[in-house]
């Protein structure tokens, strides 16, 4: 269960990641929005790709948007994302509690099979 970042490359919206996990290789932007919420939280931009990718569950968002949840300790990461084409899109993320949001582990979306 290990993120390879590929490459990276800033684009206008944020950072272009090209990563391979378990040999498949995925495009995630990391918007600045994004980008600086973790950054408030002092969340590395690969720990922001270990959210995305290995969540403990993946709820429905708003207009066709998902949200990955991850615990981290009593607080709960939560990485809000959407698809273009076949590229993740990370909206924005923040950390919030447990039992505000977390369902107990549903899955409505998965990135990786």
């Amino acid at each position: 269960m290990s993120i390879k970042i590929i490459k990276s490359s800033d684009i206008p919206r944020g950072k272009l990641f090209e990563v391979e996990v378990n040999g498949k290789v995925i495009q995630v932007v990391l918007t600045w929005h994004a980008l600086d919420g973790a950054d408030d939280y002092n969340i590395s931009a690969n720990e922001l790709l270990n959210f995305l990718i290995y969540p403990e569950e993946v709820i429905r968002g708003h207009v066709n948007r998902f949200i990955a949840h991850k615990r981290v300790n009593r607080h709960l990461a939560r990485v809000i994302y959407e698809y273009e084409d076949k590229t993740i899109v990370v909206i924005t993320f923040y950390i919030s509690y447990i039992d505000r949001y977390f369902r107990g582990g549903i899955y409505e979306d998965k990135i990786l099979p």
